[in-house]
């Protein structure tokens, strides 16, 4: 597999976490690149990483899997009254205050909780009931491309020496699923590892490619339908994703890989 190095570059620009943001500064998604930072790898983009068809049941599977959250924070962007549910709608009047991003409402005396928009996703970990009641099919669709990932993973980046096995002994222990979901720009934060791994899935022939962009440095990668690969520091890297028609968004998954 050849690799071409590329250098991200600082762009000034005044857009705020929770907020979206779309670049036409595309990378080729005919070749394979080692990211860095000045020059010390943050990230690798394989564009062709899988090579497996992937059948109706898979995304059937990937669509069961999935509820609605309303505590992801920044990635929802900022808080829109006509997005919430119902259920939610009827507290706003007793919310008081929104964290610094405008993404998340503020607990405060009248109520004891915070929310913010809600999203098609699901967080998956190997202890928790969501994994362990569909556990024959996470062996089905994912084992292989979580080792696989894995390999990767251990080729591109020092892993720790000792760790606690995640999912099929292999080094990520949570993974989370999205649907339909345009990532506004934010960081990843408390994972115990600053490097995740990303994948898009669609079983929409007409979505090719969708974009997930790094904010601060003006440029975009394209992450080919069921194929590409992006490992990169999700801690310390702002990230967003480019507008999409709704008929293409509607059919997207994305999968990100990750420890914490």
């Amino acid at each position: 597999m050849l690799f071409k190095f590329l250098e991200l570059e600082q762009k000034n620009n005044n857009i705020k976490n929770a907020e979206y943001y779309h670049t036409n500064n595309i990378v080729s998604s005919n070749e394979n690149y080692i990211i860095e930072i000045d020059s010390i790898p943050v990230g690798v983009y394989i564009s062709d990483f899988l090579d497996i068809e992937l059948d109706d049941l898979f995304f059937k599977f990937l669509k069961k899997q999935i509820t609605i959250s309303q505590n992801r924070g920044d990635v929802a962007g900022k808080l829109e009254i006509d997005k919430l549910q119902p259920c939610y709608k009827k507290y706003m009047k007793k919310v008081k205050e929104f964290n610094e991003t405008g993404s998340r409402t503020m607990k405060n005396k009248d109520i004891n909780y915070e929310f913010c928009n809600p999203l098609r996703s699901s967080i998956v970990t190997p202890s928790k009931p969501l994994y362990i009641k569909n556990e024959k099919d996470y062996i089905k669709y994912f084992k292989d491309i979580i080792k696989k990932i894995h390999k990767q993973l251990k080729s591109s980046f020092k892993l720790p020496k000792n760790y606690d096995k995640g999912f099929f002994d292999c080094f990520y222990n949570q993974l989370i699923i999205n649907h339909r979901l345009r990532s506004a720009s934010h960081f990843d934060k408390k994972n115990k590892f600053p490097y995740s791994s990303l994948m898009c899935f669609s079983a929409n022939k007409e979505l090719k490619e969708s974009i997930i962009s790094f904010v601060d440095y003006d440029i975009g990668f394209p992450m080919k339908s069921n194929k590409s690969l992006l490992i990169f520091d999700s801690c310390k890297i702002r990230h967003a994703n480019n507008e999409m028609t709704e008929n293409l968004l509607k059919d997207r998954f994305s999968v990100v890989f990750y420890r914490k």
